[in-house]
């Protein structure tokens, strides 16, 4: 008896940790894809809506108790899956933040993540090894599987909405944007900064108010060195800088309150400035550092890698 305990505790741990990831992620399911390219797995960022779903109906099936075994099993072979990449993405481009809980998560060092995951790990296998449930009666859970499949509809439903991959404007495609390819000088921008044509810029337009931006800034913090000066463009004030220290957002950004509506209408919108002109805008989500050298500025994995490395060699 006091072991069924252990393994319904067990379960309910796992299930509400899964609920928790999985709704974090859901609030912000393109920032999630950002985050999981900033990992050099550009490929596997496409899955992040089905990552999501899948963590939200293993957490409800752990805490409906329905499947439990198959439930456990499913959870720790997702765990692996997730550690794996996790240290890939530590060791090889530096990335501190799993992003495993989303929008409800915090900066933690990386070793929680492992702790964390191995802990959840060992409960997984424990109520594998020990749950004898492997199937669930449809006439007894029928209000459990009608809740769940309302739920999953609910979850899948707000993941779509959440998964706006970054709206993308260059001079080769057909779809333009106000600002692309205009003189910077001779924008509205050029009251709060004048550009040097032999110099590149990525001005970075966002809010405070925006969790689309505060969900993008950890991709933005890595931008240092993309350009030869990356200047970030509030239309929220921050008099006292409380914001920007509660964020721990590393710039001082010049505020422009609402002088840039008619030309900026998506929040966060970034700005990649070369030879005085805009060249690219991108809307909605800031990609990764790898993935916007890779994409945009068109460079190889071996010279994303020498340039993403050298600055930690010559620490």
């Amino acid at each position: 008896m006091k072991k069924q305990y252990i393994i319904h505790l067990f379960e309910w741990l796992l299930g509400i940790v899964f609920l928790i990831s999985g709704t974090g992620k859901m609030m912000n399911a393109g920032g999630f894809g950002e985050l999981i390219s900033s990992y050099g797995l550009q490929w596997f960022s496409m899955l992040s809506p089905v990552i999501i779903v899948m963590e939200l109906a293993l957490g409800l099936l752990f805490l409906f108790r329905l499947w439990t075994r198959f439930t456990a099993l499913a959870s720790l072979g997702l765990l692996m899956v997730f550690t794996c990449a996790f240290l890939y993405g530590n060791l090889v481009h530096g990335i501190e933040d799993c992003g495993c809980f989303g929008s409800l998560g915090s900066d933690l060092p990386a070793w929680t993540t492992y702790l964390r995951n191995v802990v959840l790990m060992i409960l997984a296998y424990y109520v594998a090894r020990n749950e004898k449930q492997t199937a669930c009666s449809l006439d007894k859970n029928q209000m459990n599987l009608l809740l769940l499949a309302g739920l999953m509809m609910v979850a899948a439903f707000w993941t779509g909405q959440t998964w706006h991959p970054s709206t993308y404007y260059m001079n080769n495609f057909a779809k333009s944007h106000p600002l692309l390819g205009c003189d910077i000088n001779q924008s509205p921008i050029g009251r709060y900064l004048q550009v040097s044509a032999d110099s590149t810029y990525v001005l970075w337009v966002f809010s405070y108010s925006c969790s689309g931006c505060i969900n993008s800034m950890e991709n933005v913090k890595h931008y240092e060195g993309v350009a030869d000066r990356f200047v970030p463009l509030a239309v929220t004030p921050d008099p006292d800088g409380r914001k920007r220290r509660l964020l721990q957002f590393p710039y001082d950004p010049i505020y422009v309150g609402n002088e840039l509506s008619g030309f900026i209408e998506v929040l966060p919108t970034l700005l990649y400035v070369e030879g005085g002109k805009v060249k690219f805008v991108i809307e909605e989500s800031v990609p990764s550092i790898y993935s916007f050298k890779s994409n945009y500025l068109e460079m190889s994995n071996e010279e994303i890698l020498k340039q993403l490395l050298t600055p930690k060699t010559e620490e």
